[in-house]
């Protein structure tokens, strides 16, 4: 009996103890309005976060009166073009349709499973999506957009390495 109340002390005390805590190392390092202006961070501190091989993400959404949707998505191509902008491509998505009043996916169209979503994103607000439907080897649509974009990057951006093609 006395192991037992010994484990239980043993364990309560162990709850009580202080966790480490987990800090958030994602930074925004560039953000911008759906027209390119700079509202936060710099496209140089993008630029060195790509260059240190930093983890990245960018996110973008949109609110109606009735609705919003926001997007997180880490890219799995990146180009700085001419040392003065970002291109990232965005890993294809098999879509869903969304039930808004229950704010839930909907795979019932089994239609979409056979199409992607292909999004390419730049620094200057660009947001060009494609959709693709992979069975008939043939583009669907095509809607270019602009959107308001925040660039993160995992860690600080402190080193300013050079460009990837110089030594």
């Amino acid at each position: 009996m006395k192991k037992i109340y010994l484990l239980a002390l043993l364990i309560a005390l162990g709850a009580c103890m202080e966790q480490p805590s987990v800090q958030n190392e994602w930074h925004v390092v560039f953000k911008t309005d759906k027209d390119g202006t700079v509202l936060q961070g710099s496209k140089q501190k993008l630029m060195n976060a790509i260059r240190n091989g930093q983890d990245l993400k960018i996110g973008w959404g949109v609110k109606r009166e009735d609705l919003s949707i926001e997007h997180l998505s880490a890219p799995i191509w990146l180009a700085i073009l001419s040392e003065k902008e970002v291109m990232a491509h965005l890993d294809p998505q098999v879509l869903s349709n969304i039930t808004w009043d229950s704010l839930a996916a909907d795979y019932t169209n089994f239609d979409l499973l056979q199409q992607e979503w292909r999004v390419v994103l730049t620094t200057k607000g660009d947001f060009d999506a494609v959709w693709y439907d992979r069975k008939a080897d043939t583009v669907i649509k095509r809607w270019p957009q602009k959107h308001r974009m925040t660039w993160f990057a995992n860690g600080n951006v402190e080193i300013v390495p050079p460009p990837l093609f110089e030594k």
